[in-house]
């Protein structure tokens, strides 16, 4: 299929960042290996797949695909990044990268760990990172207003379990006839008789 771009001719390792006509984007290459080497890696969204092949004369001409458990678009670039030949990943393939150890790591869930990555991280304007992910610029918003507020919610979460640590070690807090002399000293409950 050959390659008339309708977006712009943003170019990363001499390659086109975005194949609009195939739905695909750069994110990486293969380097320093004889068979493969300079052979480029675009994710496809109507494949869920990282084709890996030339770029020549403004086409790309698939030759092979990365094995994958998975079609999300993140674990796929990192299949790719630890293939069996060294690879170097494009900008939106390190942000993708990032977003996969997002999704794991943190209570993001992968789409939001991709909104995230390419917005705050990487930089990516909202309208860019849609057509990079393949999805409305709404829902970029949506994504990243979620990841936010649950990034925010750990931080609380991270914040309270250390002061309540500092709190539970002091002196005066494990001192138990304190304790119990204030679980003793209630008045506001009366018995029956």
């Amino acid at each position: 299929m050959t390659h008339q771009p309708t977006a712009s001719e943003e170019t990363e390792f001499g390659l086109l960042c975005r194949l609009p006509d195939q739905n695909a984007v750069l994110v990486g290459r293969v380097v320093a290996n004889d068979e493969f080497d300079g052979l480029a890696a675009y994710y496809i969204h109507g494949r869920g797949d990282i084709l890996i092949g030339r770029y020549e004369n403004r086409e790309f001409i698939p030759e092979y695909t990365i094995e994958r458990e998975s079609r999300l678009m993140s674990a796929c670039v990192r299949e790719f990044s630890i293939a069996d030949v060294e690879t170097e990943l494009s900008s939106v393939g390190n942000a993708l990268l990032q977003a996969w150890h997002f999704g794991d790591l943190t209570p993001l869930s992968h789409k939001q760990a991709h909104a995230y990555a390419l917005r705050e991280k990487a930089g990516f304007g909202r309208d860019e990172t849609a057509t990079i992910l393949n999805i409305s610029p709404s829902t970029v918003d949506t994504h990243l207003q979620r990841a936010k507020e649950k990034l925010a919610a750990a931080e609380n979460l991270v914040r309270f379990v250390r002061m309540d640590a500092e709190v539970l070690t002091d002196p005066e807090f494990l001192d138990e006839e304190r304790i119990s002399d204030e679980t003793n000293s209630s008045s506001d409950i009366t018995p029956l008789s």
